[in-house]
Formats: structure tokens, sequence, C-alpha cells
């Protein structure tokens, strides 16, 4: 999809709901953001889960969920590179860094988005969309086009809910709220779910039992 000469928030949205993006957001790379590119705008886009991949989740990752996982996650880098595109077309610098899992990179997409203000990290580490809950892939678009960044979520909002912490087959989730600049260890054993992941070489070490539980999953 070519945009017209004017590239702004709305010919974006236009060009990401094209590529069926369910939610985007802008985020201000200054202070910069963990492990980013020195690039001052992330752009955020979220695409989720079909619901009919969760069925089962309870028991561990199955063939649908890991199946509509890799799709999402082949849609997801399909529009980042889509965006970039049109931004290097314009003239503007961007980076791409495609959804987890599906290449090798190391910034945390979820810092970006709730930065971006379309979620916040649960307890077990997930970010969480208020429409979708944990089921969303992520992937982040770095770019110097000014774009109006979004109100940053600072504060976990799973209030008393301990599905997922519950849920867990290793306990990985201490039942702590997440607040923004909060270590990893503090929230979530990290390792003990790494080691848990093994056991699923034939899905690429992917799990999905958290996201499963979320009551936000289940009622989208």
């Amino acid at each position: 999809m070519r945009l017209e000469n004017h590239l702004d928030r709305n010919a974006i949205g236009h060009l990401l709901a094209a590529a069926r993006v369910d939610a985007w957001g802008v985020a201000a790379n200054a202070p910069r953001l963990p492990l980013a590119p020195e690039l001052p705008r992330a752009i955020s886009i979220l695409m989720h889960l079909r619901p009919a991949a969760l069925a089962g989740l309870a028991f561990g990752p199955s063939r649908a969920y890991f199946d509509e996982y890799t799709r999402l996650n082949e849609a997801l880098a399909h529009a980042a590179h889509a965006l970039a595109d049109e931004l290097q077309s314009h003239g503007h610098q961007a980076i791409v860094v495609p959804p987890t899992g599906s290449d090798r990179n190391y910034f945390p997409h979820k810092t970006a988005a709730t930065s971006a203000g379309l979620g916040w990290i649960g307890k077990t580490a997930l970010f969480v969309s208020e429409a979708f809950g944990p089921s969303v892939r992520l992937a982040t678009v770095f770019t110097d086009l000014e774009l109006t960044p979004g109100s940053p979520i600072q504060d976990g909002r799973c209030e008393d809910c301990t599905a997922c912490v519950t849920a867990c087959p290793v306990g990985a989730g201490k039942d702590v709220t997440w607040r923004a600049g909060m270590s990893l260890d503090e929230l979530f054993a990290v390792d003990a779910c790494r080691d848990h992941l093994r056991s699923y070489e034939e899905f690429g070490r992917i799990c999905g039992v958290c996201i499963g539980a979320c009551p936000l999953s289940r009622s989208n």
C-alpha cells in the first residue's frame, strides 16, 4: 500500500490497518529504551491470536497454538517491513525489530508497548493488552519520523488476579504487581521458566499456559 506524499499518524494508521494490525502506538525513545537503536521514536505494533488457538493450553502448547504463533510472527514481520519501507521512501530512517522468535533480536518489545500506552506487564512477565490480554504478539519499528508518543503505562493492572501465577507449571510467577523499571527477577523466576521450555522443543520452546489462563485472553 503506497501512501500519499505526506506521511503522518493518520497515514501510518491506514497502512497498518491494511496489514491487519490490531493495535499500534508510539513510544518516545528518550531516555533510550533498553537495547534500542538510537532513533527517537518506537512504533509498537500488535496482533492478537485467534481464540481457537488457545484451546487446551492448560496442558501445555498445542500444534494449533504453535501454528498461530508462527503465523502472527510472519504477519507482524511483514507489516513492520512494509511500514519501514514506507518510512524510508519518504526519506526517514527506519529499523525493524521483528517479533521474538522470528529472528535474533534482543530488544524487549513489551518495553516499547508499555511505553506507548498499549498495556502493562502481568504477573508472569507477559505483556498484557487491555483489549486482548496476553494473547498477542508484538513487533517494533524505530524511526526518526516525528510522531507524538502515547502516555506510558507505569504500573500493572492485574489487581488481585493470580490466574497466570496459579497456572504456571513451575511456579515462575511471584504474584508481584509490576511497575516500570522493576527488574525481571523481582517479578518472575526466569531460569525456572527457561528450563521448563526445554521440554517443548517440538514447539520451538514456547509454552503458552499462562496466556491461556488469563481471563482477558478468554474474554476475546
